[in-house]
């Protein structure tokens, strides 16, 4: 995994932004990110993000456009055509024929009240899902880059995941973009309304409804796992290939615990075999988007060759959202938690 702490290149932008030098220039480049939004809201009052979201890129002269289907397509490149030769011909092979996300494209000599910038989103099919994040991702990328390194030839692509884990800024972007896409004064305070003091992916789901329409439930889980101020987990696993070829297993691909559930005994890892009792792997067969809730023990697990885990219990919220099974682990006796004034159990 790249090291972002230290890393030369996001040294090098935050020396371009004049951020004085420290020892975690991740950390000054995302208080960077913050605080100039955090000054762009100066006098204004939001009730979504997605009015947040407005509002940035108008003050960073970006147009952001979503392509809901094919015909959105060919009605960008009209609209635009001026800000390139051949931009129709770039729209379809970005669009139709290719898989691109993504594209921000570059206005260097932008009419009066025209925008310098204008994001194209794909939001089509599967890709809607996706839409509302890799858009604050190019925001993220206008706000964290000073001009000089958004210099690119007419347009570039939203990257892929793991180009993404690779590249050092992209990744920092990524990370500057799940803070402002779940932006805590608005997504917080609608997360304890509809969490009544359980986090639960049924409260995290109405609070992305109210606060963040069209976010994923897989990012809206990340943030409320984040954000909550008690030990809590998540998890996804999906069906894979057994090693001997004859089937399928149920296993982990994704162990995220936040700051709080560190400490804890937690030894769950990715590619474990969920155990039949377990309500994850009820949840999954049923193939109902219904969520479960359980009492279980870390025990139940086991590990090829050593046995079960060691004993560790949690409640736990599972839920089926596809191919996939999400679920949310947290401590089953534990200290009550203070939340913005509130009073939160794990229980």
């Amino acid at each position: 995994m790249i090291d972002l702490v230290r890393h030369p290149k996001l040294r090098q932008i935050a020396r371009d932004l004049h951020i004085p030098d420290s020892e975690d220039c991740l950390r000054d480049l995302r208080d960077h990110a913050i605080q100039t939004v955090r000054e762009m809201l100066r006098e204004w009052s939001l009730e979504t993000i997605e009015d947040l979201r407005r509002l940035v890129a108008d003050r960073l002269s970006l147009k952001i456009e979503f392509i809901r289907s094919d015909e959105d397509v060919s009605r960008l490149a009209s609209e635009y055509q001026h800000f390139f030769l051949r931009f129709r011909q770039i729209l379809d092979a970005e669009f139709i024929s290719g898989d691109t996300e993504g594209l921000l494209v570059d206005n260097p000599s932008p009419k009066k009240g025209g925008r310098r910038y204008l994001a194209i989103i794909d939001a089509r099919g599967s890709r809607a899902a996706r839409a509302y994040f890799t858009a604050w991702h190019e925001v993220a990328h206008l706000l964290l880059c000073p001009p000089k390194q958004m210099m690119f030839e007419g347009f570039r692509r939203t990257p892929s995941d793991a180009l993404k884990r690779k590249d050092p800024l992209e990744s920092a972007v990524d990370h500057i973009a799940g803070l402002l896409a779940f932006w805590e004064p608005l997504f917080k305070p609608a997360l304890l309304d509809t969490s009544a003091g359980n986090l639960t992916f049924g409260g995290i789901e109405t609070a992305t409804g109210i606060v963040a329409p069209g976010a994923s439930l897989y990012a809206a889980t990340l943030a409320a796992i984040r954000l909550w101020e008690g030990p809590a987990i998540f998890l996804t696993a999906e069906e894979t290939t057994k090693t001997d070829g004859t089937g399928y297993a149920l296993r982990l691909q994704t162990v995220i615990p936040n700051e709080l559930a560190r400490p804890l005994n937690l030894r769950i890892r990715k590619s474990m075999r969920v155990p039949i009792a377990s309500a994850l792997f009820q949840a999954f067969q049923e193939n109902l988007d219904l969520e479960r809730s359980a009492a279980e023990n870390q025990r139940m697990w086991e590990v090829s060759g050593h046995g079960n885990l060691p004993p560790l219990s949690w409640k736990i919220q599972a839920l089926r959202r596809g191919p996939a099974v999400y679920g949310i682990l947290k401590p089953a006796s534990s200290p009550l938690y203070r939340l913005s004034g509130r009073i939160v159990s794990n229980n």
